[in-house]
């Protein structure tokens, strides 16, 4: 779902009174420390299977390389090699994606992949754990929400990487 097609969503799915306050997409977080933790391990172990299959003739493999030959199949370590370098970048595809509209009532999320809208009530958002960066975002969590027609799975979802006027807006429905 686009940002048109989630706006006119909204406006032909609103409830009796419902103003709309606030719409937007979180900022664009560049990994956020995935860089170091998935991105880079992931280029190594793609360098690792790729000398797996050239057969690397005449260099001696390190000690914790030969452990991964010995345990893992070279195909493993190529597909482990793959997510470890392919998920970051997909994750900051839906991140920026995603969008958030606040009315007086509820807040709501849409991603570009799929055509559901995920709502909260108002009261369930400002109970959430709010967590705050330094460069000014912030990211909610609801701990235990249950979710939508799913209501026997009981999960953590949240609103991530929000930029300050999301906070002043949600701030701004709170006292209405």
């Amino acid at each position: 779902m686009n940002k048109a097609g989630f706006r006119n969503w909204v406006e032909q799915n609103k409830q009796e009174d419902e103003q709309v306050l606030w719409a937007g997409s979180p900022r664009m977080v560049y990994f956020r420390g995935l860089f170091f933790t998935r991105v880079i391990p992931g280029l190594v172990l793609l360098g690792l299977a790729g000398w797996f299959y050239l057969g690397a003739p005449g260099i001696p493999l390190p000690e914790w390389a030969m452990f991964l030959t010995d345990t893992f199949p070279k195909e493993m370590v190529l597909v482990l090699g793959l997510l470890f370098v392919v998920l970051p970048f997909l994750r900051a595809y839906m991140l920026r994606h995603t969008f958030y509209i606040i009315t007086n009532r509820r807040v709501l999320k849409a991603r570009v992949l799929s055509q559901r809208v995920r709502q909260w009530p108002l009261e369930v958002v400002a109970r959430a754990r709010r967590i705050d960066y330094r460069d000014g975002l912030s990211s909610y969590i609801f701990e235990e929400w249950d979710d939508g027609p799913h209501r026997h799975e009981r999960v953590s979802r949240g609103i991530y990487y929000v930029r300050p006027d999301f906070k002043e807006a949600l701030e701004k429905a709170l006292q209405q």
